[in-house]
């Protein structure tokens, strides 16, 4: 989203994005201090913000879903209340944007640990078929967007904002 904003114009932006980007983050950090989830540290890197617990410290699969979920629901409350307000587009569309991205069934986004945890509650499936699955997803989910980069490249020339997300993609796979 960061490269969205970049490549698309103003300085500010760019400064909105990591706005609602730490929002978006907020909202998983609500969700784990609801639950009295410990956080072990928190650190900012080129891909975003990771948040990590001490290791082996895992709460059940149904809050483990809701505190994947929460940062998406954050940043997409967040693009429904600047609808309705009089503020510029792009700060409905950038959360819009960060809480769809998200939402992808891809291993390093909040989707892919949702559909994992949720595979794993729901299906009563073991961790390991949880995981093929989800792997699987995460692949079809960057052939699908490398083929539609290609194709918008063919029609409208090189983006950068959607080469960063494929690339972004395929590190995850």
């Amino acid at each position: 989203m960061a490269a969205l904003c970049f490549a698309s114009g103003p300085a500010w932006r760019f400064g909105m994005a990591l706005l609602f980007a730490a929002a978006h983050e907020l909202g998983h950090l609500a969700a784990m201090a609801a639950f009295h989830t410990r956080v072990n540290r928190i650190c900012l890197t080129a891909a975003g913000m990771r948040i990590e617990r001490p290791p082996g410290l895992r709460t059940n699969f149904a809050r483990e879903i809701a505190i994947a979920l929460a940062g998406p629901a954050v940043s997409l409350s967040l693009a429904g209340l600047f609808w309705l307000l009089p503020l510029p587009p792009e700060a409905c569309y950038i959360n819009l944007g960060f809480g769809l991205f998200n939402l992808l069934p891809v291993r390093q986004l909040d989707g892919g640990r949702a559909l994992y945890f949720f595979l794993c509650l729901c299906t009563r499936m073991r961790e390991a078929a949880a995981n093929k699955i989800v792997t699987a997803a995460s692949l079809l989910c960057l052939f699908l967007a490398a083929g539609g980069a290609a194709l918008l490249c063919l029609r409208q020339g090189f983006s950068l904002s959607l080469a960063v997300a494929v690339l972004y993609l395929a590190a995850g796979c």
